[in-house]
């Protein structure tokens, strides 16, 4: 392909970009995490994880809204850990039960997918798969499911194959002759498998072994996942902010892998949550230079302030405290906000007092230890006109007198109850258990 054919590739590809940060900030800015580059190995457009790759043949004989829903596809993907969990499962059929999984969550959020492309709703990547036939089976693989012969869909969108040849069985020659190649002329990329036309998700061990040269997969998966949602929640965070977050979506990442994140975890990615992100066009992406693309960069401002709330009545288990005033101290040293108000409340308001992020106390000397309402700190904050980005509760949800209204404010009950029951469930506000 000529110098100009790829330039031309590269500028479709990031107009395609820009339209996804526009009219799908969630998608949009998880795109914007990831480098991307020409690679003639490709089908259509893949990830691993670390990278997108796209063949250039493709982005030019492909509509845009297309190009924008493969995108989309693979970062989402990559977000539900697609590219690290396949295991010793069979490459094609787990990139069949990828596609069928996004394609849902696709679809809800307003995308065009091909006329021939499937989707299942409520599975995990796992549960598609096994529903699946084995290569070979001459089974519809419905298994129950709406969904019929999904497997066997063209590799391109609307029954085509994708541009840019190669057979079958997806084993494409790179037609520059050097990309990607190994000694022996053949590709040392792994096979392009994208049966819906939607962009292929790739294995991230494969990328592994790549960088390592030593045939053992060096990428720290734990890593790779932690590192994936919290680029999920952020990304949900920026969409939020232009009311844009797609519904399914949202679900779908407070759901995400919720049940093996620690309380400490959780509380930091609600804070970290709290700081406003936004795109910045006046400092460009440095990911994308290479490339020849401009594309924004994504900013985070500081935090004005945040208010904690620390239920002081008699209940209060005082080592659970420790735990969870370490833990603030050290979030309020890295997101730095302007202001920490802390206040002490049982039956009533014990104390206030006003920190900057490096001046919380290592300890904090208990005021109160009476009953429990939940009403006198927010109504000292609304009298004092403060209206933090966030504001932490520290209790064990042994009471029910809540203000008459929800503050206009996020509020996160950080529950220190021995068992977080929903028989003592909030009106309004997030919730997180730190144990008793």
């Amino acid at each position: 392909m000529s110098a100009n054919s790829l330039d031309e590739s590269a500028l479709r590809v990031s107009d395609c970009v820009t339209e996804l940060l526009r009219k799908q900030p969630f998608f949009g800015s998880l795109v914007l995490r990831l480098p991307l580059r020409a690679d003639p190995t490709r089908r259509t457009l893949a990830s691993d994880g670390a990278e997108i790759r796209y063949s250039p043949d493709w982005v030019a004989e492909t509509d845009a809204h297309l190009i924008e829903t493969a995108m989309a596809r693979v970062v989402m993907a990559c977000a539900l850990k697609h590219h690290t969990r396949r295991g010793e499962r069979d490459p094609e059929r787990w990139q069949t039960a990828s596609q069928l999984v996004t394609h849902a969550l696709l679809r809800d959020a307003g995308f065009t997918l091909p006329p021939d492309a499937e989707a299942w709703e409520d599975v995990s990547v796992e549960q598609a798969y096994d529903r699946l036939p084995e290569s070979g089976d001459d089974d519809s693989g419905d298994d129950g499911n709406p969904a019929e012969d999904a497997s066997g869909a063209s590799a391109g969108a609307g029954g085509q194959p994708p541009p840019g040849g190669g057979d079958e069985s997806g084993d494409l020659r790179d037609p520059a002759g050097d990309d990607d190649q190994g000694e022996d002329g053949t590709s040392d990329a792994p096979p392009s498998h994208d049966p819906s036309g939607t962009g292929e998700v790739m294995d991230a061990a494969a990328r592994g072994d790549s960088d390592s040269g030593s045939g053992e997969a060096s990428v720290d998966t734990a890593a790779e996942e932690q590192a994936w949602d919290e680029a999920m929640h952020q990304a949900l965070s920026i969409a939020k902010a232009d009311n844009k977050a797609p519904g399914g979506v949202e679900e779908t990442v407070r759901n995400a892998h919720a049940s093996t994140l620690d309380w400490r975890t959780l509380l930091r990615r609600y804070m970290t949550d709290a700081a406003r992100s936004d795109y910045s066009w006046s400092a460009p992406n440095r990911r994308f230079i290479d490339s020849g693309l401009y594309l924004p960069s994504i900013r985070s401002e500081g935090i004005d302030s945040i208010a904690v709330i620390i239920d002081t009545s008699g209940s209060l288990p005082a080592q659970t405290l420790a735990r969870f005033w370490t833990e603030l101290r050290e979030i309020a040293a890295e997101i730095r906000p302007e202001r920490v108000f802390v206040l002490q409340v049982d039956a009533a308001l014990q104390d206030a007092a006003e920190y900057g992020p490096d001046e919380i106390p290592e300890e904090i000397i208990l005021k109160g230890r009476g009953g429990t309402d939940f009403r006198p700190g927010f109504e000292w904050l609304d009298e004092q006109g403060m209206q933090p980005a966030v504001c932490l509760y520290f209790t064990d949800m042994e009471c029910s007198s809540y203000p008459e209204a929800e503050p206009g404010f996020a509020v996160l009950w950080v529950d220190h109850s021995a068992s977080s029951s929903e028989a003592n469930g909030q009106p309004w506000g997030d919730r997180i258990a730190i144990g008793g």
